[in-house]
């Protein structure tokens, strides 16, 4: 009779099977598994995330590469898996003899080794310094300002601010002159080179000279210190010669190609950014006057105030533009924005709502560049700030001239914006480098430095191999600190970056509006953030202190009420209310025969109207007086009319005009006797332009 199986120890056997699979997986996966992990941790889950598209890059392109590698599909194309069968190497024979003819010079290059020693240690000791200020500056950074992944790597294609095709271009020049000076000096020092190649993580990431293992180690310390140091050495050489290209040889033969004031920024909110103004524009004229610089488009438009209605005619791409545009109030927007630099005088004023700049003064910036350090940030900065590779917008405001200027114009500018990234991307392989981390060069730099340094001590004595311990354990710490201080510029300000704190100054007033003399009230115990401090400025050079105050202008004017609220920590916010004054305001006299008298007052931005009433009376007891009165705006139509009052009799004129700002006056002359007068004038302000 036929026996049935044994369901239950064959179930077991499966189980084990499919333990043991589990556990070899673990075993052989797990560094990657957790890499993802904190990758996808980072990216809370998020399909949206950068990190979590990131993660997928790397299990997609690691996956495929083991695949491959247990398949045996590697090898046979000259393909190997590196650094935690995570990166692809490929190896061939092809440069071994440039190589070999450039290493004949072999005291030259010594001598540039060890200069390159002395890049290398202060360029090492740079970065170290600027990644441990930086890491003490996270709880400082607001969470939400945090560094994207992209931004770290210096690929193109993959961080936003590289270009592709010049990213990639300056990139494998960065890389070629990098490996071929290692493979130089290993020559120089009679040390075989076994391979040349490239190194691949989803794209070209570098290249590589594979010495002699063998001999690298019985090579002597300081010619293995040189071969370590020409590499990031020579990528800051050649990006302080390529920068030199850029900025003495090509930005400094531009010339600007017209005269006026250049756009650096735009507020969308304000009117520029609603007329349709955009950055690296050329403003050439305000309302017809001619716009030759900064400073001229600085003064003409000081001479306007809110609400004013200009024309601004600018240069878009070399074309001319026109735009109408209603000006904003400057002392607004440097209340909202810039609190700390608002002054009174600015409310009223016109704002058109754009930075501007001279021409000369970019050109200056980046052919100088180190003429200040702020010079220096913005010339390093530029992809950043979107100025390279160079738009069509800046492209268009310069001509180049001399030497450079015989080139066509496609072809200057796509040689500068080369030569700038071929300095960028060397700098910053070379300064990566130099850091010390194996198994960057700056790592290998410092373990022979280390190491050095053991020799020399004479107490206490150490065997060999407990130098060798102590030196490991050196380079592996620094090692693993550099790498935290880089990781941690990411996942710092995420886990302890600055929360937004919620301050707001308010504040409650009696009114809105009224006139000249009265008195208003201010409250400001609406504020939420627990303020301890409250400082007033009422626009007219009169500050006051305290939660509550009250504040009466002798002036008529649109006013901006300003309250800076502090807490215990000297954290402050600001909180403005716009209050409008009309004004009242009266002068009389006696004017004797054939004489005459003035009466003027000053209107402010946001005047609205004007509305006087002159009471003449005759003094003379006998013979009536005859009196012209003269009204006179600032611009515009003058009112005359002639009028007799006898003795003890009164005439009234009453004239309303629309409000312009600038002198009013009046003015009273007596054709033949004596009078009297009282003008009286009222100002009505309004807040913007109808």
């Amino acid at each position: 009779m036929a026996r049935l199986p044994d369901f239950r120890q064959l179930s077991d056997n499966v189980r084990s099977l499919d333990r043991a699979r589990a556990e070899a997986f673990l075993q052989a996966h797990w560094r990657l598994l957790v890499f993802l992990l904190v990758l996808l941790l980072l990216g809370g889950f998020s399909p949206s995330s950068g990190f979590t598209k990131f993660a997928l890059l790397v299990a997609v392109w690691v996956t495929t590469l083991r695949w491959a590698q247990n398949e045996d599909r590697l090898e046979p194309l000259g393909l190997d898996l590196i650094w935690g069968r995570s990166f692809l190497m490929w190896r061939t024979d092809h440069g071994k003899r440039f190589i070999e003819r450039m290493a004949q010079y072999g005291t030259v290059w010594r001598r540039f080794g060890d200069v390159g020693l002395v890049m290398v240690y202060g360029t090492m000791v740079t970065m170290l310094l600027l990644l441990v200020w930086q890491a003490f500056l996270v709880s400082s950074v607001p969470k939400s300002a945090a560094v994207s992944p992209k931004l770290m790597l210096g690929l193109p294609g993959i961080n936003p601010v590289i270009p592709l095709g010049y990213g990639v271009a300056a990139l494998a020049i960065a890389v070629v002159v990098h490996e071929f000076c290692h493979g130089i000096l290993a020559r120089v020092a009679k040390v075989k080179l076994k391979a040349l190649g490239l190194l691949f993580f989803a794209a070209p990431i570098g290249a590589f000279v594979e010495p002699d293992e063998e001999e690298m180690i019985a090579m002597r310390r300081i010619d293995r210190m040189r071969l370590y140091a020409v590499g990031p050495a020579s990528n800051i050489t050649l990006a302080f010669l390529f920068a030199l290209l850029f900025s003495w040889g090509m930005v400094a033969a531009l010339e600007p190609a017209h005269d006026g004031a250049l756009t650096a920024s735009v507020m969308g909110d304000y009117a520029a950014g609603e007329a349709g103004l955009e950055p690296w524009m050329l403003l050439t004229s305000v309302n017809g006057t001619s716009i030759k610089s900064a400073a001229d488009f600085g003064e003409e438009l000081n001479k306007t105030w809110a609400g004013q209605n200009v024309t601004v005619q600018a240069l878009d791409k070399g074309q001319p533009r026109s735009f109408d545009v209603t000006l904003d109030d400057k002392g607004s927007y440097y209340l909202q924005y810039y609190p700390d630099y608002y002054e009174p005088w600015m409310s009223g004023k016109g704002f058109l709502g754009v930075g501007v700049t001279d021409q000369a003064a970019v050109t200056e910036g980046l052919a100088h560049p180190a003429q200040d350090g702020w010079s220096l940030l913005r010339y390093i900065t530029l992809p950043f700030l979107k100025l390279q590779p160079f738009p069509e917008h800046f492209t268009a405001l310069f001509e180049p001239s001399g030497l450079p200027g015989v080139l066509p114009d496609g072809l200057f500018w796509m040689t500068a914006n080369l030569f700038y990234w071929i300095f960028w991307l060397n700098l910053m392989v070379g300064m990566t480098n130099a850091l010390p981390a194996v198994p960057l060069d700056g790592g290998f730099i410092f373990g022979d430095s280390v190491a050095a340094l053991l020799d020399r001590l004479k107490r206490p004595v150490l065997s060999a191999e407990r130098k060798e311990e102590i030196t490991d354990r050196l380079v592996s710490a620094l090692a693993i600190l550099v790498v935290a201080l880089v990781v941690w510029q990411l996942v710092g300000p995420r886990l302890i970056g600055t929360d937004v704190v919620f301050l707001q100054a308010r504040f409650d007033s009696s009114a809105e509006e009224g006139w000249n003399g009265d008195s208003f009230e201010f409250d400001a115990s609406s504020s939420v953030g627990g303020f301890v401090e409250w400082e007033w400025d009422f626009g007219d050079g009169i500050t006051a202190s305290g939660e509550q105050t009250s504040h009466a202008w002798d002036t008529g004017k649109a006013y901006y009420v300003v309250l800076t609220a502090k807490d215990a920590d000297g954290r402050q916010s600001r909180a403005y209310q716009s209050i409008v004054i009309d004004q009242r305001s009266e002068g009389d006299g006696d004017v004797d025969a054939l004489d005459g008298a003035t009466e003027t007052i000053a209107t402010n931005p946001y005047i609205d109207e004007v509305r006087v009433e002159i009471s003449v009376t005759g003094d003379n007891l006998i013979f009536s007086s005859s009196v012209t009165v003269t009204f006179s705006p600032p611009e515009g139509e003058v009112r005359q009319q002639s009028i007799t009052v006898g003795s003890g009799n009164t005439q009234v004129l009453d004239w309303i005009a629309q409000g312009k700002v600038g002198d009013w006056t009046v003015e009273l002359e007596s054709e033949d006797f004596e009078f009297s007068y009282i003008v009286a004038w009222e100002l009505d302000y309004r807040l913007s332009a109808e």
